[in-house]
């Protein structure tokens, strides 16, 4: 897998200590340029990804956009050719300080909501709005560069509004004890893939046009 990565990413992956977070990192990579590639049909070494001050990647030589999110032994990629996309994924596990880290990404509003929600749940609506969050942020090209509490979602609305622009936000299948969300400019049918089963069931995402 490591052939596949560019020199930047080898160097990353050379840079993280812990065996299981470098093989991680570089299975999310793997995915990424093998679906980007499968798409463009070009070789996944070659394909031209710059990565943005905010750390967006981009294909500058392809009219597509796309985003990535890895938690844990998951991927997702979002590839769409109609809009700016943003995807996050997370593992769901106990949180021992919810409460600290709701003080840290929730506006007032969400966190009286937050507050009603009793304590065996809050641990996965607390990850479900952080994926919102940050599903908005990466469609922006901002990423965590911005305060997740400037930015307002809500736990079930099906868009937000950020600098002056709307987002259409839709919760991926829950499979198993992942939660994560994607985020566009236009409403959008996804259409759910997975990977061969030898690289343990990658989830991505292909941005269609919604059927009118």
């Amino acid at each position: 897998m490591r052939e596949v990565l560019s020199p930047d990413e080898r160097e990353r992956a050379q840079k993280i200590r812990h065996l299981d977070l470098r093989l991680s990192y570089v299975q999310a990579k793997f995915a990424f340029r093998i679906i980007l590639a499968s798409h463009l049909r070009i070789p996944p070494r070659d394909l031209p990804i710059t990565i943005s001050r905010f750390g967006k990647p981009r294909l500058p030589a392809h009219d597509i956009e796309v985003s990535q999110s890895h938690s844990h032994d998951w991927s997702a990629v979002a590839v769409s050719a109609l809009s700016s996309v943003g995807i996050d994924i997370e593992h769901w596990r106990p949180l021992a300080n919810c409460c600290q880290l709701a003080s840290h990404i929730m506006t007032d509003q969400e966190a009286r909501f937050f507050e009603e929600i009793p304590q065996e749940l809050r641990a996965q609506k607390l990850l479900e709005l952080w994926t919102r969050k940050e599903a908005v942020l990466k469609c922006a090209g901002l990423g965590l560069h911005k305060d997740p509490r400037g930015l307002h979602t809500g736990w079930d609305e099906p868009t937000a509004q950020f600098g002056g622009l709307q987002y259409y936000l839709n919760a991926l299948p829950v499979c198993g004890q992942l939660v994560g969300h994607l985020a566009s400019h236009n409403p959008q049918h996804i259409i759910m893939r997975c990977l061969p089963s030898q690289l343990d069931a990658w989830l991505w995402a292909i941005m269609r046009p919604h059927p009118r």
